[in-house]
């Protein structure tokens, strides 16, 4: 990360609200982003429950809990919230109160009104089908100060369904890149070792939220096409719901175990780190749209991605088509498959896919560009 000089942002105060910092991409979000303003000199607090991701959060950053009881997002977390937020924004002196939920869990106007902060809102998510869009942007339209979205062919499609575009700043996602460039080869064969995975299997890698909305079982059904070309590949699938809720991961392993592609098709769960497991692997490929970290993770990695394409015009600024990766058709899982074997078939190909994502990845999504950005947005909300 690179520090700013020292001083520069010390009359920057912002505090991040969230509800959990479990594995998944928005939680990576925040920690990648309070990390990065906090080494600049910035004055970070973090509120949140509780959470794995939380040791990758630099001492700079302060933490302050709030115990939810697994209350989720209903009406009691989100009073709760909203004065634990406001209060810590008054007592603490924090100027901006920065939310990444698509869901709104906070009541923004009432912890404007209470916090005397300026309200930031990240939306990672993109909508399905139009009537989804069209609630999206009427519910988002009257809770920040202002709207972050992580694509232009995004903000498009919200402000087409009614969403102001004065309140709507694109800002493209970011990591902290050269984490990615150099793995230890020394811990990757010890999680080789431990996975049972030897150096000729070829490995196939998804990082990302193991839910029913993700359709892994489509991964598993189709994955005995790509074991009659390439017997000796493995998918290992990393990640879990997001919310400690093991039911949709333990039936996919029940699945893979009845269909008996339990040594080729390998779930280890969430985890905080996952370069070494991007190291073990030829291909990174999700059932979804290539839009969140994990998929920039795999990029700085030099992994060639192969997602779905997206079911909106939304542009997809990180994987190219035929450059960077390979997409597919909503449901369209035996393309998902050729393109696997083909990638599996010309590792050259895939080699040379893979470095093109690490130099994008390098060029448009370093989390140093999107902080640069993040603070001038912050900058022009206080005065």
């Amino acid at each position: 990360m690179v520090k700013n000089k020292p001083g520069k942002n010390k009359k920057l105060s912002i505090l991040f609200v969230t509800t959990n910092l479990n594995y998944n991409g928005a939680k990576k979000y925040i920690v990648e982003v309070a990390n990065e303003l906090a080494t600049r000199g910035c004055r970070v607090g973090l509120l949140y429950d509780s959470g794995p991701l939380a040791k990758k959060l630099v001492k700079e950053v302060r933490q302050y809990h709030i115990d939810l009881k697994g209350l989720g997002l209903d009406s009691v977390s989100r009073w709760r919230l909203v004065i634990k937020a406001a209060t810590l924004a008054r007592n603490e002196d924090y100027t901006i109160i920065h939310s990444e939920s698509a869901n709104s869990f906070i009541s923004h106007k009432l912890l404007s009104f209470l916090s005397r902060a300026k309200i930031v809102e990240t939306i990672h998510h993109v909508w399905n089908s139009d009537q989804e869009r069209r609630k999206a942007a009427a519910k988002i339209s009257g809770r920040a100060d202002k709207i972050i979205t992580i694509s232009t062919s995004a903000l498009k499609v919200l402000a087409s369904f009614g969403l102001k575009k004065r309140k709507i700043v694109v800002i493209q996602n970011g990591i902290n890149t050269k984490e990615y460039e150099k793995i230890n080869k020394n811990e990757v064969e010890v999680l080789r070792k431990n996975l049972g995975v030897s150096k000729k299997d070829r490995v196939i890698v998804s990082v990302s939220r193991v839910s029913k909305a993700k359709n892994f079982e489509a991964f598993v059904n189709w994955f005995p096409y790509i074991l009659s070309s390439f017997p000796s590949a493995k998918l290992v699938i990393v990640g879990d719901n997001g919310s400690g809720d093991r039911g949709y991961l333990d039936g996919l392993i029940k699945k893979i175990r009845s269909l008996n592609l339990h040594k080729n098709i390998i779930c280890v769960g969430g985890k905080t780190f996952v370069k070494n497991y991007l190291g073990l692997a030829e291909i990174y490929t999700v059932t979804t749209v290539a839009r969140g970290l994990a998929v920039l993770e795999a990029m700085s990695s030099g992994l060639p991605v192969v997602a779905r394409k997206p079911l909106m015009p939304v542009k997809i600024e990180t994987t190219i088509n035929g450059k960077t990766g390979l997409v597919f058709g909503k449901g369209d899982y035996k393309n998902w498959a050729g393109h696997i074997k083909y990638l599996l078939s010309n590792p050259t190909v895939a080699r040379k896919m893979g470095a093109e994502g690490r130099k994008r990845a390098s060029e448009f999504f370093t989390v140093q560009k999107h902080v640069d950005q993040l603070e001038k947005l912050y900058q022009r909300l206080k005065t």
